[in-house]
């Protein structure tokens, strides 16, 4: 995950897509253990991280117990990312499409016929919004967030 958040910082800080203002993140995770809150914590830090502005609200469904959990995060500036976690029986693997006013970018892993010479990824870091996401599955309502 680190490379991976290397190769993104490094597209956004010789400003090839502009500002970022849509992320679309989905994560594959191949443990029927993982526990997906924690997961869609991780990639709403990695959205938190790539947007340049303030989360406002954050919205999610699904079970964290079930195969899947997808959150919506609104930011201040009006930039949105579409987040979901879901559990696999295959590789662990993440699709990324980056949308910035100037241009995107796309990255997926396992990266096909290419994948034997890929780095897996690996789940790293900590959770954001954490708490937020959690009583916004158990509410079924958007929670907004102090800002």
């Amino acid at each position: 995950m680190e490379l991976l958040k290397k190769s993104v910082q490094s597209v956004l800080e010789k400003d090839r897509i502009g500002s970022p203002v849509f992320l679309r993140c989905v994560l594959h995770v191949a443990d029927e253990n993982a526990n997906l809150l924690s997961s869609v914590g991780v990639v709403t830090a990695l959205a938190n991280e790539w947007i340049p502005s303030t989360p406002t609200r954050v919205y999610a469904q699904g079970h964290v117990e079930s195969t899947q959990v997808t959150v919506m995060v609104h930011y201040v500036g009006g930039q949105m990312a579409l987040l979901s976690v879901d559990r696999v029986d295959i590789e662990t693997a993440i699709d990324i499409m980056l949308v910035g006013n100037r241009g995107g970018i796309y990255h997926e892993t396992p990266i096909g016929r290419h994948y034997q010479n890929a780095t897996p990824l690996e789940l790293d870091g900590t959770g954001e919004l954490t708490e937020a996401i959690a009583q916004s599955l158990e509410s079924g309502q958007p929670v907004e967030l102090e800002v």
